[in-house]
This record gives C-alpha cells, structure tokens and sequence, in this order.
C-alpha cells in the first residue's frame, strides 16, 4: 500500500498534474459526470467512512490538498476543478494514512498516475 509521503513525492514531480490536464476538456461536463449519483455516493461513501476512523488531517495531507488545488488551477483556470481534484487527492492521502483499503480509492488513484481525471469508476 503507498504512503501518503510517497503520494506527496509522486505529485511534486514535473509531469504529474501536466498529464491530468494537459487535453483541453469541457471541465464542466467532466464534472457535471461525477456528480451522477453513481459516482458520488461511492466518493461521499468513502469520505464519511474515513471520517468515521478520524477526522483530523495531517498538515502533509494538507500540504497534498494544497499542491494539488495550486497545481490544477495553474493549468485549467477552473477553481471548481481545482477543488474536486483537491478533495480527491486528500481523500487518496487520507486513505494511505489510516491504511483504509478501499477499491474506489485505489481506483481513483490508478486513474490519476494514468494521467487522466476520474469521472467513472468501473467494477
């Protein structure tokens, strides 16, 4: 299982964020897509379980959150993006942290180091 300092090393290399959003896409519709209900009850679902183990956050999850809201913001100009990608990333973190195994959370992760953003998440 990875840890959230090898996350934190993995997204602070040159590329990581390039890759996600280096297509120009209709952002909004790629975000309108995850908030299908499919895709967002197994996203909230993970986040209340996780916060159900604790609600802290670790200032290195932070820094995560941080880098990943900066990053996308850089590249799209999209604030709400930044947002979804920053609570994506956050939630990838704090999984590694409380070694929560989820497959919807090692999905979206895989679906990030592909170098795409998540809209699906298949069985």
């Amino acid at each position: 299982m990875i840890t959230v300092t090898e996350i934190y090393h993995l997204i602070q290399k040159e590329g990581f964020f390039e890759r996600v959003f280096q297509a120009d896409h209709d952002w909004d519709t790629l975000l309108d897509k995850r908030d299908e209900a499919e895709f967002d009850t197994r996203w909230t679902s993970s986040c209340e379980a996780l916060r159900s183990i604790d609600s802290s956050e670790s200032q290195l999850i932070a820094d995560i959150r941080e880098r990943a809201f900066k990053e996308t913001f850089r590249l799209t100009q999209h604030p709400e993006l930044a947002v979804y990608v920053s609570d994506d990333l956050g939630l990838i973190a704090s999984a590694a942290d409380h070694q929560f195994d989820s497959a919807f959370i090692q999905q979206l992760w895989n679906i990030y180091l592909k170098g795409s953003f998540p809209t699906t998440i298949n069985d």
